[in-house]
């Protein structure tokens, strides 16, 4: 038996959009009102008010990780077993469907799924198989590889076939050679995926409408199933998938989208904000229903925040639907009318990028230290970033304060110092002559090899012409001897073992492993975890492939780092470390935090400048309906209003003069002045004056001892046949 086990105190609006009958329904779901709630509770409407069954709804997300918070709703009020859901991300709902479908297109249903860097070693390896002259230049061969790919990716995006890219070309007259290079070029490029059975991320959207459209017996089966359709964060949607959309549809109409136009940041990844602010050319009855009430922040934050998202009309839903987008907050304090308006944001500006940061971390203790009524943790506290590299600055000031902090970034795991470490030794067991892998390696504090050591290494090295490792043969101390005896014996078994398997004999015979199992320290802790994700990424790597070799894996880790490929250096365990965040504004999308310091507020940071892409595809092939205004200069809008809206109670705005060694004064953002006001800015109030860093700043403070240490699980530091590993260390 079903039972609707839904208490949530839900407003007027949030009811309405979720017991809408049938037809299309477009909810405009703002910042912090409670768009996951008003999906999950109209999935579990549909399904109690018997207007079908959980599997005939088909609901899709962009992350898994929206999937499985939606599901695990949905999942508590379902009967204990029940598993016929379709509660997915669009990649793998068109997964499913492939797996099940693809022989009627003539592909294989086994095929392999490629990440970026498998795709790029895929390219690489039948590059000479491609028709290349202009795009594959005789000097530097790859040097339009990841170009290639990326204008490949675009083009699928923007539901463009090999097909039609020739058929444009023949009507078109601009550089028609390289055009039609290009085009010959994904075509073969297409047949080679074909060939080694293999797809990309994009192929699995193109071949699943490839799939609806060639086969409409197909495409009705599956429109007869789902009766209603429900899309999460539609504003993220590509033009292909929009497509998709509209094919699984069909006549009933009965699709319910949920979205915010100004939350719409992923243009890079393809989105296009103009499939939900042309929702209604596509579904004419369509009835909107707009989500205003924030639970989230102050009102003071959300009215600078529509403040500034208004320089974005004409181009906005609300201009479009003519409809009210302004957020109220539902964060009321009876007691006092202004406490409920909340503090007003305040902007900082230093003189240097070194002083804005000592101020962002000056202020971050002040906060620690003066709250009392609401007392304010290191982990209430996210700086946002624009870009990864804008966050060096800021965590060497952070730990110059004794500040703790965590980058949740991407791209940071194979940059951690003790995975460079481990990377470094399988460097020099793939070429030992690599003298900057092999002094890496003898740097680390656990083999206590001094520098003086280090430096007769070099020196012996440089004045005999040999490599630091035959230097460290022949005037080696006893330590390097020990290192040198492992490398040797782990040489010998490289065509025999996986690269996995020789990195945990390294650190067992080391004696590195055994103190990976007893952190001392908070830091420690945090590096074996780290190390702990290495290996399981090396583990899903061996599952996937034949050859996991220390040569392949190398090639493999080299690509991936320079793609920026690299997993997560922290997962979802992340709110448990009472240290403050540091992490893009990208990366903080769907999050909140009490406090939050938006930095680097200037410009060619904040807007950034534009990038184009290394092969953009021809205007007259994009699809999507642009905007009337500056796109990119929109988008970053977006982005910095994204940035604004994670903050619950405190929010600050910084800005330096200078940065790096430029000698030119940057100007402010814009977005300083169209979300505070010209007057707000300008007045002395909001400008802080900073000395430059005295030599007693760069003294070291202590870091706070923090009294949770949650129990530590190792679990992929073990390999193939060698017995896995449970550890938990009790602190």
């Amino acid at each position: 038996m079903v039972k609707d086990v839904s208490n949530l105190k839900l407003n007027k609006e949030q009811i309405e959009a979720i017991k809408f009958g049938t037809g299309p329904l477009l909810i405009i779901a703002g910042a912090g009102t409670g768009k996951t709630t008003v999906i999950t509770e109209r999935i579990k409407y549909l399904i109690f008010s018997k207007k079908a069954e959980p599997s005939e709804i088909l609901a899709l997300t962009f992350t898994e990780k929206a999937a499985r918070e939606m599901e695990e709703r949905v999942d508590v009020a379902m009967p204990y077993g029940y598993t016929q859901m379709w509660i997915m991300t669009f990649h793998s709902f068109c997964d499913k469907i492939l797996r099940r479908e693809a022989l009627h297109i003539g592909l294989d249903p086994r095929y392999k799924l490629m990440t970026e860097a498998e795709s790029v070693q895929l390219l690489r390896n039948n590059l000479f198989k491609l028709d290349l002259n202009y795009f594959r230049p005789l000097g530097n061969p790859n040097k339009f590889l990841s170009g290639m790919l990326q204008h490949f990716s675009r083009l699928q995006d923007e539901d463009v076939s090999p097909k039609d890219y020739l058929k444009w070309i023949k009507k078109s007259d601009s550089d028609f050679e390289k055009w039609q290079e290009l085009a010959k070029a994904y075509k073969a490029y297409d047949e080679i995926k074909v060939k080694e059975n293999v797809m990309d991320f994009g192929d699995i959207i193109v071949k699943t409408l490839k799939l609806f459209r060639d086969r409409p017996n197909i495409l009705k089966e599956y429109q007869k199933q789902f009766k209603y359709l429900l899309v999460d964060e539609f504003q993220d949607t590509n033009f292909a998938q929009n497509e998709l959309v509209k094919l699984l549809v069909g006549k009933t109409g009965n699709i319910t989208v949920v979205g915010d136009d100004d939350q719409s940041i992923y243009k890079f990844r393809g989105a296009a904000v103009s499939n939900i602010v042309q929702f209604r050319k596509s579904f004419s009855k369509t009835k909107i229903v707009v989500l205003t009430k924030n639970y989230r922040s102050t009102q003071e934050i959300l009215d600078r925040s529509y403040d500034l998202i208004q320089h974005n009309n004409p181009d906005r839903l609300e201009v479009v639907e003519n409809v009210n987008k302004k957020l109220t907050a539902e964060k009321i304090d009876p007691t006092s009318p202004k406490a409920s308006r909340g503090e007003a944001i305040e902007f900082i500006h230093a003189d240097r990028v070194e002083n804005e940061a000592d101020l962002i971390a000056k202020k971050i203790s002040e906060l620690i230290n003066q709250s009392t009524n609401q007392p304010i943790n290191y982990k209430d506290v996210a700086i946002l970033v624009r870009a990864n590299n804008h966050s060096e600055p800021i965590g060497r000031a952070l730990s110059r304060h004794g500040i703790p902090y965590q980058f949740l970034g991407p791209g940071r795991l194979f940059k951690q110092p003790e995975i460079v470490d481990l990377i470094s030794y399988l460097k020099v067991l793939y070429n030992f002559t690599d003298s900057v892998a092999f002094y890496r390696l003898l740097s680390i504090d656990h083999f206590r090899i001094t520098g003086r050591e280090l430096a007769e290494l070099g020196n012996y090295a440089r004045k005999n012409n040999l490599s630091l490792f035959e230097s460290a043969e022949k005037i080696g101390g006893e330590s390097i001897k020990n290192i040198l005896e492992i490398i040797k014996k782990h040489l010998d078994l490289v065509k025999k073992n996986t690269a996995g398997q020789l990195l945990y004999y390294f650190l067992e015979e080391t004696g590195l492993l055994q103190k990976l199992l007893s952190p001392e320290s908070a830091e420690a802790e945090k590096r074996a975890k780290n190390i702990s994700k290495l290996f399981d990424k090396l583990k899903s790597y061996e599952a996937d492939h034949e050859d996991s070799s220390v040569t392949a894996v190398v090639d493999w880790l080299d690509l991936s780092m320079e793609l920026g490929e690299s997993p997560l250096a922290t997962n979802e365990d992340w709110t448990e470390i009472n240290a403050v965040n540091i992490l893009t504004v990208h990366s903080a999308k769907g999050l909140e935090f009490p406090v939050v310091f938006i930095v680097n507020l200037v410009g060619q940071r904040f807007p950034t400048n534009e990038r184009r892409e290394q092969i953009p595809i021809p205007d007259e092939l994009i699809k999507e309906v642009l905007p009337v205004g500056d796109y990119h200069l929109e988008e970053e809008r977006r982005l910095f209003y994204v940035g604004m809206t994670r903050a619950k109670e405190r929010l600050f705005l910084t800005a330096a003069d200078y940065y790096g060694e430029g000698k030119r004064e940057k100007k402010l953002s814009p977005f300083i002045f169209e979300a505070l006001g010209e007057k707000s800015v300008a007045s002395e109030k909001w400008l802080v004056a900073s000395e430059q860093l005295s030599l007693l700043d760069y003294k070291p403070h202590e870091p706070p001892v923090t009294s949770h240490k949650p129990p530590l699980q190792i679990d992929y530091l073990s390999y193939s046949q060698i017995e896995l590993l449970h550890i938990e260390h009790d602190l």
